[in-house]
């Protein structure tokens, strides 16, 4: 199965079931809300080399229509985007640092934004992911995790939250390892499908997509 540019992997999992969570307002909406000013300038060389250092993470984005391979130039080094997700990184100007205390224990991402302060995609940590890279990339990118705390609403906001996601972009999410390989000329930023992940990474997994109202598109399959 084809999951942007390159050809994804099957992970084998079951498919996130279709239950109601408990509706808390979710990251991104209060994002949204947040001070646009509270960004830090995304540089896509340096957040390219520190991408796949991270190992396996979920990755959400809006819902847009495909677009061809990008080349772009980011200090001085000609970029090739080999996945929808390295495209929706170049078109952001911003990036925020983010975690969260939830139920099922510390939860961190970061959110990319556009110029606009609009949030294009999000990235979150799995218990696969490397904690450590984490840590070192907030530190070199000089981003300070601001802290997102679930709020509560009412139940029909719930429902009210669903059904203008049918008639807007609704976000989409998929599993993700990313990967720089250097060319001839330029280097090349891509992403696949892992070969693997724990049940613990899958668990947490679903359970964002479904606090976020998202759907798969990753390849999940019951073996």
């Amino acid at each position: 199965m084809s999951d942007g540019y390159v050809e994804s992997t099957t992970l084998h999992a079951s498919e996130p079931g279709d239950g109601e969570p408990p509706y808390r307002a979710t990251p991104l909406q209060r994002e949204r809300d947040a001070d646009a000013s509270g960004m830090t300038a995304l540089d896509l060389a340096a957040v390219a080399e520190w991408l796949p250092r991270l190992g396996t993470v979920l990755w959400l984005e809006r819902r847009e229509p495909q677009v061809s391979p990008l080349r772009m130039r980011a200090a001085s080094r000609l970029l090739l985007l080999e996945h929808a997700a390295a495209g929706v990184l170049a078109s952001c100007a911003g990036l925020r640092a983010w975690s969260s205390v939830t139920p099922q224990g510390p939860r961190e991402w970061l959110s990319l934004h556009h110029a606009s302060g609009d949030v294009a995609a999000r990235l979150y940590l799995l218990p696969d992911s490397d904690l450590l890279a984490w840590d070192h990339m907030t530190a070199a990118l000089g981003l300070a995790p601001a802290e997102a705390a679930p709020a509560e609403a009412p139940l029909h906001a719930s429902f009210l939250r669903r059904a203008l996601a049918r008639f807007g972009h609704r976000w989409q999410a998929r599993l993700l390892a990313f990967d720089l390989k250097p060319l001839p000329w330029l280097h090349a930023l891509g992403a696949k499908a892992p070969l693997r992940i724990s049940l613990l990474g899958l668990d947490l997994a679903r359970t964002i997509v479904n606090d976020e109202n998202a759907e798969w598109i990753s390849p999940l399959h019951t073996a």
